[in-house]
């Protein structure tokens, strides 16, 4: 076996690892306060930046007004919109102003961390909890928190895939908002 098979099969130990020790409680009320925002906005900051931008690309082909926080197009937040951040440490200090601003407005905040006792936590509606490393703390084979930011990007799909079931959703319906200037 190659030494990268050996690696992959190592991460994927882990994420299975982490995904056994997930804390979804909260999931359906994720779920709802999604479904039921007239806007969602999503902000993180770094890689799981980057997974959370992959999100707002799959919750805009379910048919939802989305946002990415910070891009210039990006309008102000308000009452029965949604602001959702994914940060593994949840101490992010742009990303605290954008939730206390949130709030402050009227807008719900979700959160996706592996840190709910965190600044963000204690601000946030609700919460979904990964039991992974991030770039502060915890054991992992990978740097700086790649098995949060991975494991991010799964728990996103898998939000998508539950909204597809619960509300009846086709995919050609979602295909029919995908881009078509690429």
């Amino acid at each position: 076996m190659s030494k990268l098979m050996k690696q992959l099969e190592a991460i994927m130990k882990e994420l299975e690892a982490g995904l056994s020790l997930m804390d979804v409680s909260e999931s359906e009320e994720v779920l709802q306060t999604l479904k039921n925002a007239d806007r969602i906005f999503l902000a993180g900051a770094g890689r799981s930046g980057l997974a959370i931008r992959a999100f707002a690309n799959r919750l805009l082909h379910l048919g939802k007004t989305v946002y990415m926080v910070g891009d210039i197009t990006t309008p102000s937040i308000g009452a029965n919109d949604v602001l959702f951040i994914g940060s593994g440490s949840g101490e992010t200090s742009s990303l605290v102003v954008n939730a206390e601003k949130a709030k402050q407005l009227g807008a719900k905040v979700i959160l996706n961390t592996t840190n709910p006792q965190s600044t963000l936590g204690k601000i946030a509606d609700c919460k979904l909890v990964i039991k992974a490393a991030n770039k502060d703390n915890g054991s992992s084979i990978q740097p700086m928190g790649a098995a949060f930011e991975q494991l991010s990007f799964l728990v996103y799909d898998a939000i998508i895939l539950q909204w597809i079931t619960a509300f009846d959703v086709a995919f050609d319906s979602m295909r029919a908002r995908h881009a078509n200037l690429e």
